[in-house]
């Protein structure tokens, strides 16, 4: 998306909404239906409202809130640091989501494990 974007930060509500109108025009002329993006990003016009204020990716402090909660998270639920920052990465910062997904993880590779064994 960064490549796309135009090279002006903005907070301009309407030139934000012209990019999201662009993208799904380009996406309907690629065959995408404006349901799957829906049920992918919910809001497309957040999406590029991010990706403009954030158009070097993570900020620093980010990255450092990122690595503590994926340190903690590996601790606390006995899965990879490696583990952990894939399921941030995918799940976002909600603590009881991220704790709840870590467990079904560590379950699924119990029982696979068993499965394994047999």
């Amino acid at each position: 998306m960064a490549e796309h974007l135009p090279d002006a930060v903005t907070n301009d509500p309407a030139a934000i909404n012209d990019l999201a109108d662009q993208a799904m025009e380009a996406a309907d002329r690629e065959g995408i239906a404006v349901s799957e993006i829906y049920e992918e990003v919910g809001s497309v016009f957040e999406v590029i409202a991010a990706a403009m204020q954030h158009r070097d990716g993570l900020l620093e402090a980010d990255l450092a809130t990122f690595d503590l909660l994926a340190g903690r998270l590996s601790r606390e639920a006995n899965i990879s640091e490696e583990q952990a920052h894939d399921l941030v990465g995918r799940f976002g910062t909600g603590w009881e989501v991220l704790l709840n997904e870590a467990h079904f993880m560590k379950e699924l590779e119990g029982r696979l494990g068993e499965v394994k064994q047999q």
